[in-house]
């Protein structure tokens, strides 16, 4: 991948996805693949969102609760803006958002990414703290959780704001490419900077929030018999998987951008399959992690399965309901098109009528039943 730059600047990667990719199906297949990661996590998420809001206003928040808002609302940012912006990419081939797009792009995702390594973490300290927790009030509480999200999400975005300086839009003729380089003199910083990043923002985070789910889960052992116990063992186990699997899914993304930034001098940077790979694998533990989540989160599954429920009943009735008015709104013709009287309640109050016998030739020897009417 050779790219004219600026004086005395290296080609690092392209910003937004390959940007000079060859064969014509990757113009379609890719587009189409991203696409249907995107609606399939997009439902996936708001379903999650809905799901995890019912549960709390059955059982009340909790810091569990805010930390899984806080993931799925990660990654929804990651596929309604990131995601079809590398969809378009591998569409046109080029870059056509504009420069301001440009220079965000790899820094909103890679903000996105720490975000949700952050918020794995805290939701890995939440669970392993949970026995020794004193409870606060609401408010508190409430207070405390906000303000723990805004130090996630500043921290997670002051991380990777050196892309923003890095990213630079390259217009030759009608081509508009949107790549990153490395600026004179920054090779030092550059390599410093491809360390800290992946290990800030994705190593340490992962295996913080896979140790704390293993303590949990130990901790559970012992009183494994007590429903309550067994409960916890089970969510932290759960959340654990959803951790595994993010990790397993982000390693090629984070993988082939240190790659990038330490091959840049030597011209040797990762390869543009693996790059189309580490891209979808990211989007792909995106729109799997609601599926994990309210499969084996038991209080999710519990709160989806009543509301499955519930629609289902709210359904019943008011298909009883519409099948009760159009049989009471039947009209009744005969041959000659004449509308019949409705006889439904005419004759409903007449089964098995009593019918009295005129034909008995001596009357007077009934006169003395009670029931006998002259």
């Amino acid at each position: 991948m050779e790219l004219e730059t600026t004086a005395n600047a290296s080609f690092v990667a392209f910003d937004g996805g390959v940007q000079q990719l060859s064969g014509e199906d990757t113009a379609l297949i890719l587009p189409f693949v991203l696409g249907a990661i995107c609606a399939v996590g997009i439902g996936g998420n708001v379903l999650l969102l809905a799901v995890l809001t019912h549960n709390v206003k059955a059982t009340g928040a909790s810091d569990t609760a805010a930390m899984l808002v806080n993931l799925s609302a990660t990654d929804l940012l990651l596929l309604a803006l990131c995601a079809p912006a590398r969809a378009l990419t591998y569409r046109k081939r080029a870059w056509t958002l504009g420069p301001v797009a440009c220079r965000i792009t790899e820094w909103l995702q890679h903000g996105c990414l720490a975000a949700k390594a952050f918020t794995l973490a805290l939701l890995g300290r939440a669970r392993h703290d949970l026995h020794s927790r004193v409870e606060s009030d609401a408010h508190f509480k409430l207070k405390r959780t906000v303000m723990t999200a805004g130090a996630v999400w500043t921290t997670a975005l002051a991380f990777p704001v050196a892309d923003i300086v890095f990213s630079n839009l390259h217009v030759k003729g009608n081509v508009s490419l949107c790549v990153s380089e490395l600026p004179p003199h920054s090779s030092e910083f550059v390599r410093v900077y491809g360390k800290v990043l992946p290990l800030a923002a994705y190593a340490v985070p992962v295996v913080l929030a896979a140790v704390c789910h293993v303590r949990a889960i130990f901790k559970s052992l012992p009183r494994a018999r007590e429903a309550s116990a067994a409960r916890r063992g089970e969510i932290a186990l759960s959340l654990l998987s959803v951790t595994a699997a993010n990790a397993l899914a982000l390693l090629p993304e984070w993988g082939a951008w240190a790659w990038a930034r330490h091959g840049a001098r030597e011209g040797c940077g990762p390869p543009a399959a693996l790059l189309v790979l580490a891209e979808v694998c990211m989007y792909l533990a995106s729109a799997l992690s609601p599926a994990i989540l309210l499969s084996t989160l038991v209080p999710l599954r519990e709160s989806l399965t009543s509301a499955c429920v519930r629609v289902a009943g709210r359904r019943a009735v008011s298909n009883a309901k519409t099948q009760r008015g159009s049989s009471a709104s039947e009209v009744h013709a005969d041959a000659f098109g004449r509308t019949l009287p409705d006889l439904e309640h005419f004759w409903s109050g007449r089964q098995n009528p009593t019918v009295p016998d005129n034909t008995d030739p001596f009357p007077w020897e009934r006169l003395d039943q009670g029931s006998a009417e002259l």
